[in-house]
């Protein structure tokens, strides 16, 4: 059996890939393997690694291991139509090398956002937690549930004193932050007429400019904002903590990769046995100097 009869129907099980953006989004398999490495593997043990950027230092960690038999990205190494696939690009270059090696490339991307235990939901259980809410991650925090998928959604409105929690300061709240996405520094835009504590937070992760404009919030949290939103943000009395883009989501990663693992193995029912790990070449690009 191919790695990927066994990724794609776990992916759909964690990360339904309906649930993506796909107006302008791009996931799914993003390139194939004419002669899979699984196919001519002398062992059944088989490695997925999983990361948020497919990048060179990436690709060479994912390849040089014989084991790996697929890559699920975050963020779509393709997002737009090519005229052509050179070597002379970087991203293109790691994809060529991928299906000369046989391993095919999968992509999340906003499904992973929207799904319950999603990188929406694992931020939102860091605040629920610092404020002793009994809610559990995906409970009674979805902005817009699509049909039929109850719990799921493109972003979060977090009650901390639902669920008999409480209100946090703004010092607890940036303190909870960090420690769930374990990051030293913050972005904060304290609006002069928001609340010193703070009761409901919106959260998307990523950039949160279109997803969170007009929702009413004491606070949104994303990876990245528009000066402009965030100044339209601070004028209606909402405070804003950015914390960079992909320092929102690569955390998640951590959560993700034991849950796909288990999945694959029980839909594998001993046919291949996979484990699933995460790139540690892959690094937020931007760090504080």
């Amino acid at each position: 059996m191919s790695t990927l009869s066994h990724l794609e129907p776990a992916i759909e099980r964690l990360t339904p890939l309906s649930l993506a953006e796909t107006a302008w989004d791009n996931v799914g398999i993003l390139v194939d393997a004419p002669e899979p490495r699984d196919a001519v593997a002398s062992s059944n043990k088989r490695r997925i690694v999983t990361c948020i950027d497919l990048t060179t230092v990436v690709c060479d960690e994912a390849l040089s291991d014989p084991s790996t038999t697929a890559l699920v990205t975050y963020h779509p190494p393709i997002f737009s139509g090519l005229k052509a696939l050179t070597l002379a690009n970087p991203i293109q270059r790691s994809l060529l090398r991928c299906i000369a090696a046989g391993v095919p490339v999968l992509t999340i991307h906003t499904a992973a956002d929207a799904a319950v235990g999603g990188t929406n939901d694992l931020m939102a259980g860091g605040l629920l937690a610092a404020a002793g809410s009994k809610h559990l991650d995906g409970e009674g925090m979805v902005m817009s549930a699509p049909e039929g998928h109850k719990g799921c959604g493109g972003g979060r409105i977090v009650d901390l004193v639902e669920g008999a929690g409480r209100k946090l300061s703004r010092d607890e709240t940036v303190k909870a932050v960090k420690a769930r996405l374990n990051l030293k520094h913050l972005q904060a835009a304290w609006s002069p007429t928001g609340s010193d504590d703070i009761s409901t937070v919106a959260i998307c992760a990523g950039s949160g400019s279109g997803v969170l404009k007009g929702v009413k919030a004491d606070l949104y949290l994303t990876g990245e904002m528009g000066h402009h939103d965030i100044l339209a943000a601070n004028a209606a009395g909402i405070h804003v903590l950015t914390c960079n883009h992909s320092a929102t989501e690569r955390p998640w990663l951590s959560y993700f990769a034991p849950r796909l693992e288990r999945t694959m193995n029980e839909l594998a029912k001993g046919e291949a046995e996979y484990e699933v790990r995460v790139s540690t070449a892959d690094r937020e690009p931007l760090e504080v100097v």
